[in-house]
C-alpha cells in the first residue's frame, strides 16, 4: 500500500527506492528466502513441471510488459520484478510446483496452468538434462523412469482440486505453437493487464524461436537467470530452446515404446487436457 502511495505520488523516488531495494535485498535475504516470499505473496502463480515452454512464455510476457510500461533495464523471465518496478501490476510468480508441494495453498491465488503433452514434455527433458547417464536409451527413459507418471499425476491433480485456487486458467503449449496471439490475449486478460495488440506482436517475434536461440548461445542482459545460461554448443539436444516440435516423440521412440507411453496416457490421464491418442 505504501509502495503503491509513493509511486502515485513520485515515480521517480519509487524507481530509486526500488533500485536501492534490490541492490541491498541480496546481502541479507538469501535465494531462497527470496523464492519463499515471492511464493506466499504473488497474486498469480505460473505453474508448469519442466520441458513444458514455460521460459518461451515469460518471455513473450516479460516483453510485452517490458514495453507497454517501458521499463529499460529488467530480467524478462523474473515476472515478479515487474510488479516490484511497477506497483500497480500484479504480481507473477512462475516455478515449477506440484499440487501442495511443501503443504503450498492457494486459497487467495489466481493459478496459469501451463501444460505440454506428457510425452513431448519427457522427450525433451531426457536430451535437457542428460538423463542419458543414468539410462541405456531413451526409450529405457520412457518406460522405465517415474517421470511420465509424474507429468500426469501433477495435470490431474490440478483437476481434482482446481476449485482450491480463487481462479484458474488452462494454456496448453499446443495451442500456444498452433495460434500464440489469442492464447497471449487471453493470459493478458486474465491478469486484467491492458497489454496493446502491437505490444503483444511485438513480443512474440521477440520470443520466436530462431531469437531465443541466438540468445541462449549468445547471452543476454534480458535474459540474467540461469535457465537460458550458456549450454554445450557441441551437444544442441541440451539446449532450453531445442526443437518444441508437437508430437515429436513419435519420431525418437520405437513403435513399442511409443505404443506404451500412448496407452499410459490414454488409460490415466484426465481427458480435459485432449491429449489422449484416441482423441477421446
Amino acid at each position: 500500500m505504501l509502495q503503491r502511495l509513493l509511486f502515485s505520488v513520485s515515480p521517480p523516488a519509487y524507481q530509486l527506492f526500488n533500485r536501492v531495494r534490490q541492490r541491498v535485498r541480496p546481502l541479507y535475504e538469501p535465494v531462497r528466502k527470496k523464492h519463499l516470499r515471492e511464493r506466499q505473496s504473488a497474486d498469480y502463480l505460473l505453474l508448469s513441471l519442466t520441458n513444458c515452454g514455460r521460459t518461451w512464455l515469460r518471455v513473450i510476457l516479460g516483453r510485452a510488459m517490458q514495453l507497454h510500461y517501458g521499463i529499460e533495464s529488467i530480467n524478462l523471465q523474473d515476472l515478479f520484478a515487474f510488479s516490484e518496478a511497477v506497483p500497480t501490476v500484479p504480481s507473477i510468480k512462475p516455478m515449477h510446483e506440484k499440487f501442495g508441494q511443501f503443504g503450498n495453498t492457494y486459497n487467495s491465488q489466481k493459478v496459469i496452468l501451463l501444460v505440454r503433452d506428457p510425452r513431448d514434455a519427457i522427450v525433451s527433458r531426457y536430451h535437457q538434462h542428460k538423463i542419458s547417464a543414468r539410462f541405456d536409451s531413451l526409450d529405457q527413459y520412457v518406460c522405465e523412469s517415474p517421470d511420465l507418471a509424474d507429468y500426469i499425476q501433477f495435470y490431474n491433480d490440478w483437476q481434482t482440486y482446481s476449485d482450491q485456487a480463487e481462479d484458474l486458467l488452462l494454456v496448453r503449449y499446443e495451442d500456444m505453437k498452433a495460434d500464440t496471439y489469442p492464447q497471449i490475449v487471453r493470459i493478458f486478460d486474465f491478469l486484467n493487464l491492458p497489454i496493446t495488440p502491437a505490444e503483444i506482436h511485438q513480443a512474440i517475434d521477440y520470443a520466436s524461436f530462431q531469437n531465443m536461440r541466438k540468445m541462449e548461445v549468445e547471452g543476454t542482459d534480458q535474459l540474467r537467470v540461469g535457465v537460458m545460461s550458456a549450454r554445450d554448443i557441441n551437444r544442441p539436444e541440451s539446449f532450453k530452446v531445442r526443437k518444441g516440435t508437437i508430437g515429436g516423440y513419435k519420431s525418437e521412440l520405437s513403435p513399442e515404446s511409443t505404443a506404451f507411453i500412448d496407452s499410459v496416457v490414454e488409460t490415466q490421464l484426465n481427458p480435459i487436457y485432449r491429449y489422449h491418442p484416441s482423441g477421446r
